[in-house]
């Protein structure tokens, strides 16, 4: 991935961790390997970050709040509903991954979305902070019903949903990706029909019928 000249520390190394991904197919073995090959000292590492991890996590936790704040501060943001924000954003994200593709190929086929892998700490937790955003959003404008007992849970129902995204747009052979715009525009359509609509109320009280009782 080309990148703009900076002089930030942080963002060098950051840079620097990608270029390693790319051109080894794995992360580096040990910060001390990384800084040797990067020809700058043990210091002047830890000065920015704690781990490797952490370096990974900024990379893909900057990927995300890049695509977030570009679309965010669009001139027709605040007039989209719900529905509308969330797509856009889906949208956004695959244009942004274009820059990223190589390096998700590598990473994100071994990362469960299940998982509790440090390196998308960042990643999750801006995503489910935009996801509360477009729940509330949701609420006002009628999109989403208002359930105290469910509501916690749409972020992480958004999240997996985002994460499907990407495993089918890393999947995806089709010309120019279309087919993973088109699997986007019909999921958020699905997930937003499925919060609006009393379905999903009766698959939870369905589920906890289903589950034993303690005695």
């Amino acid at each position: 991935m080309k990148k703009g000249k900076t002089t930030n520390p942080s963002q060098l190394i950051i840079n620097a961790y990608q270029n390693y991904l790319n051109e080894h197919g794995k992360a580096p073995e040990s910060v001390a390997k990384f800084c040797k090959t990067l020809k700058i000292t043990e210091r002047a590492f830890f000065q920015s970050f704690p781990t490797l991890d952490a370096v990974e996590s900024h990379l893909w936790g900057n990927m995300i709040g890049e695509t977030l704040k570009s679309v965010e501060s669009g001139k027709e943001f605040a007039n989209f509903n719900a529905e509308q924000r969330l797509l856009v954003f889906g949208f956004a994200f695959l244009e942004k991954s274009l820059d990223y593709r190589s390096t998700m190929l590598l990473r994100f086929k071994r990362i469960s979305p299940f998982g509790g892998s440090c390196s998308l700490d960042l990643f999750s937790d801006q995503f489910k902070a935009f996801a509360e955003r477009i729940v509330e959003h949701g609420k006002k404008t009628g999109e989403v019903a208002n359930r105290a007992k469910l509501l916690p849970l749409y972020k992480e129902g958004l999240y997996l949903l985002f994460r499907g995204l990407i495993d089918f747009n890393l999947r995806d052979k089709s010309n120019g990706f279309e087919r993973s715009d088109a699997y986007w525009e019909k999921s958020v359509k699905l997930c937003f029909d499925l919060m609006k609509s009393q379905a999903i109320d009766s698959a939870f009280d369905l589920a906890k019928f289903l589950i034993p009782q303690k005695s």
